[in-house]
């Protein structure tokens, strides 16, 4: 296929997928399925949009409780856009929509922590949601809580291809095979390909993922395909018409004044979620300031940060000679590293990627020298995990994950990162489990395959020291020859960086 026949292909394509969601081609009241929010240990949002005004409530109800907690319309954030009329008082009106839409956004509060419930929709008496028992919530655990959680990562997948279905095929099957399921997901970015309209919000990520949405709560991080309709400065966009995010600390963070970035907590684990896109990293920034003071305050035992553009990757893109990618890991690293954040999770590269566990490694290029704290492979199967010290030590080690390969096509460099213990040009999606005093995260490849496992334990009695000639990166690995940039067969070319 030439690049103009390809071009041409793709134009159709998303032309069709926003026909259909211009003239509202699904079956049902619903034009986006309800999917879940900004979770807490009292309360959870449940949005959706519909055609015409629904006349009705969200009702929750305790699993195995007769209780019921009714939340209607009238106490619900309506969102319009501007020429359709007006949306609730003091909410914002939708940037971009199908015309007529109607978004609801409904928190249901008074919840118990940690909580699991049913939760159902009524348009005039008549119940809307699917009655295939998808419909559920779970309360966030009550803060210092030590119950094992999981949760599901993701990034670079909003396509609509057959890749990012595969991809979310594998992650169902393990789902149901798992003797315990996850407790939410993480979207690092690059959602709706190619320049994050609405209608490919539609088409690449809600069509997609609806069923899970409507039981996991997703906290998402803009890429940079996003950006190309959204904005980080003003907080408007399809991009900030999706997501609820604590902007106020309603999650227990520190509050950030904005959506674009933002920071929760999860038992004894705190999240922080940073936009690398289009607002100022620099150490005098406002975001590089508010981090810092987030991770000041936070009394955690686990930290684990997100967002879309990784400080080490040699994939589609090369963290060495791009200045986005350059300039996160010189200005925001060493506040990540200083704050004792333990896990880092990125996408923007079209590839899997795991680093050894690192500190100080700023320069540009890359050296691992005097960076790597331990060269093993952290695999508790294969070599033994990392060991790093109880609590949030400053400069005491981070594992770096790039899980850009969640649906675009696979591409990667002739030569694997110094800082990457491993290098997998295959789709899939990362899973990752908090037990204590010990993290995993796995790779789960498009096939239901574990491909790569990295462990931290925190019982070392002391923080580690770089290694002066650390060993160098694993071989990459991938179904296809590796010896060039190579794009995967059968995948959909990227639409740009």
């Amino acid at each position: 296929m030439t690049r103009d026949l390809y071009r041409t292909v793709v134009s159709l394509l998303v032309t069709v997928a926003v026909s259909r969601a211009e003239t509202g081609e699904k079956a049902g009241v619903f034009s986006r399925q309800p999917y879940l929010q900004m979770a807490t240990p009292t309360a959870v949002t449940v949005v959706w949009r519909t055609r015409v005004a629904i006349k009705g409530e969200l009702r929750v109800r305790e699993k195995g409780g007769d209780g019921v907690v009714r939340v209607p319309v009238e106490k619900m954030t309506v969102r319009r856009l501007v020429e359709d009329g007006e949306s609730s008082a003091g909410a914002r009106a939708l940037h971009s929509g199908p015309p007529g839409t109607w978004q609801y956004e409904a928190t249901v509060g008074g919840l118990k922590p940690d909580t699991a419930y049913s939760y159902e929709i009524l348009d005039r008496e008549k119940v809307v949601t699917p009655a295939d028992g998808s419909c559920v919530l779970r309360t966030n655990p009550a803060p210092g809580s030590e119950r094992p959680f999981s949760f599901w990562v993701v990034g670079d997948s909003g396509t609509g291809s057959e890749s990012q279905k595969a991809v979310h095929r594998s992650f169902k099957a393990w789902r149901a095979q798992a003797k315990r399921d996850v407790d939410f997901c993480v979207h690092v970015g690059d959602m709706a390909y190619k320049n994050g309209r609405d209608a490919e919000f539609q088409f690449g990520f809600f069509e997609v993922y609806a069923e899970t949405l409507r039981g996991l709560t997703c906290w998402p991080a803009m890429g940079n395909h996003e950006g190309h309709t959204s904005s980080g400065k003003t907080g408007v966009g399809p991009y900030y018409d999706a997501y609820v995010t604590p902007a106020k600390g309603e999650a227990g963070g520190l509050a950030s004044g904005t959506e674009a970035y933002y920071s929760w907590d999860y038992g004894r684990t705190h999240f922080v979620c940073l936009d690398s896109y289009d607002l100022a990293v620099t150490a005098d920034g406002a975001m590089a300031q508010w981090l810092k003071a987030d991770l000041e305050k936070t009394k955690a035992e686990w930290v684990i940060a997100y967002w879309h553009h990784p400080p080490y990757t040699k994939g589609s893109h090369d963290s060495d000679g791009e200045l986005d990618l350059t300039e996160v890991r010189e200005h925001l690293m060493p506040i990540i590293e200083a704050g004792g954040v333990d896990l880092v999770l990125t996408g923007h590269s079209h590839v899997y990627e795991r680093s050894f566990l690192l500190n100080g490694a700023y320069a540009t290029p890359t050296v691992a020298e005097n960076a790597v704290l331990d060269d093993g492979t952290g695999d508790p199967n294969n070599g033994g995990p990392y060991h790093k010290v109880p609590g949030l030590v400053a400069n005491s080690g981070t594992v770096q994950i790039v899980a850009g390969h969640g649906g675009q096509a696979l591409m990667r460099r002739h030569y694997p990162n110094p800082v990457m213990r491993k290098t997998i040009a295959e789709w899939g999606s990362v899973l990752v489990e908090v037990n204590g005093r010990t993290l995993t995260a796995t790779m789960l490849d498009v096939h239901g395959k574990v491909r790569d496992t990295v462990q931290v334990v925190k019982d070392a009695k002391a923080v580690g020291v770089g290694i002066a000639e650390p060993k160098g990166p694993g071989e990459p690995e991938g179904p296809y020859e590796l010896k060039s940039r190579v794009v995967v067969p059968g995948a959909v070319e990227p639409g740009g960086p």
